[in-house]
């Protein structure tokens, strides 16, 4: 998942999925930045900023441990370098920042306590660096009453058209890998396809998401099968599969039933046709189970989709890249985030809260909040600026500026929604990019 722009990065499955390449380093990183979130009991989060000179806290309201312990970090890795940058330029407004944690376990009835207790104790809250979709559906309204910015690390599609002004979402809808899966098969001439899906998980978002694109491109769906998780056997459904002679397969199932099923589907089809992925199937335990059951050659012919990363010269990245090698004592095996979309959107995130308190010379989220549009919009006059050192200069001097950081220029629609290109890679333990997918073919994505 941490690769220089030919890699795959981050999403999630049934939760807005993510890759999970380095659990063991990424769950040392949670052991090591567990800490308060707040310090002012009985004061509330949307109510100020604390003392004049008293420190700030970005809160990663993550899993930080639990299945899910290593979401956590992938905030924190984001929001490490950023805050070590702006506290070298002087912080803001007499404050210097600080990350936090609060630990959802992954459980939503465990996140709402912890969400309830930042609210009710964080004085110094102003931004959430989440949830995840394990407890987003639980504590996003939590937040959102007590007016603070919150980045969810979630591709949900219940978000995709949603009115909480602050919500702001800095990695595509899980629809979108549905969408860069259609759009590849029609760049690639195909005009018959397979769609397999587990059932009750993202599926609900990039399945259904696939087909209507792809039929909105002109394919045919031949053949659409869900597997409940858990099955013995899915012979039935691999002979559905085989029997309609797709051209292309749309694929996003767990590692257990993917082993069993697709080991079937060969015994029946002989040989694959292309079958296209999300990128959470980069995941070690899918690959292994999937390459026990049908062999590595035959793993390495599928294709994985995920959102794009800007290139190494892109000066916003460049700066990441420098601060993240920084505050490597804090980041262990930091090298492994470089490219990954979730730390570089809460980079990004870090240093739009840290400028937006700027612009609207104020600390309080419910202030501030409505200035982070304006910051990552183009317009006449603006000054473009790739750090916070130099929007905090630019800010000084009473110049308008746009954000173009990690990740590049950041479009953001009206639900606060981010429209990121797709990039198409090899499956497998090494992937490599082989393409980007044309956004004019993305039939239905954001933006």
């Amino acid at each position: 998942m941490r690769l220089s722009q030919q890699n795959a990065g981050p999403r999630r499955r049934a939760h807005g999925k993510r890759r999970l390449a380095a659990l063991a380093a990424s769950a040392a990183v949670g052991a090591l930045t567990l800490a308060a979130c707040g310090s002012s009991p009985g004061s509330t989060a949307n109510g100020g900023s604390g003392s004049a000179s008293g420190k700030l806290d970005l809160v990663a309201l993550d899993p930080f441990s639990g299945a899910d312990a290593s979401y956590g970090p992938l905030a924190l890795s984001g929001c490490y370098p950023a805050v070590h940058l702006i506290n070298a330029a002087g912080g803001v407004l007499g404050h210097q920042l600080e990350c936090t944690s609060s630990d959802t376990r992954g459980d939503p009835q465990d996140a709402v306590p912890a969400a309830n207790a930042l609210v009710a104790n964080g004085s110094n809250v102003v931004a959430v660096l989440g949830p995840s979709s394990d407890e987003i559906l639980s504590v996003m309204g939590i937040l959102e009453q007590a007016k603070l910015p919150s980045f969810p690390m979630s591709g949900d599609s219940q978000y995709d058209h949603q009115t909480n002004p602050y919500f702001w979402r800095l990695v595509p809808p899980d629809a979108d890998e549905g969408y860069a899966m259609a759009a590849w098969a029609k760049d690639h001439g195909f005009t018959r396809a397979a769609a397999v899906f587990a059932s009750g998980s993202q599926a609900q978002a990039d399945g259904p998401a696939s087909q209507s694109g792809f039929k909105a491109l002109g394919g045919s769906i031949v053949a659409s099968v869900s597997l409940t998780p858990g099955q013995p056997s899915y012979s039935t459904e691999a002979a559905q599969v085989a029997a309609s002679h797709p051209q292309v397969i749309f694929y996003d199932a767990g590692a257990p039933e993917s082993a069993t099923f697709l080991a079937e589907l060969v015994q029946q089809m002989g040989k694959l046709p292309p079958v296209y992925v999300v990128e959470t199937e980069e995941e070690p335990g899918w690959i292994t189970a999937v390459t026990g059951a049908i062999g590595a050659k035959a793993l390495r012919s599928f294709t994985a989709f995920e959102s794009a990363t800007p290139a190494s010269t892109v000066p916003g990245w460049k700066t990441f890249s420098t601060s993240l090698s920084a505050v490597a004592s804090q980041v262990p095996d930091y090298k492994q985030y470089l490219n990954d979309p979730f730390t570089l959107s809460y980079y990004d995130a870090s240093n739009l809260v840290a400028l937006a308190m700027l612009e609207a010379h104020s600390t309080k989220p419910a202030v501030f909040d409505k200035y982070i549009m304006g910051l990552t919009e183009p317009g006449a006059g603006k000054v473009v600026v790739t750090n916070f050192a130099a929007g905090k200069k630019a800010l000084a001097e009473g110049k308008q500026i746009q954000y173009v950081g990690a990740l590049g220029t950041i479009t953001l629609d009206k639900y606060h929604n981010i429209a990121a290109p797709f990039v198409a890679l090899t499956e497998g333990s090494n992937p490599k990019q082989i393409g980007t997918v044309p956004t004019n073919l993305m039939v239905g994505a954001a933006g």
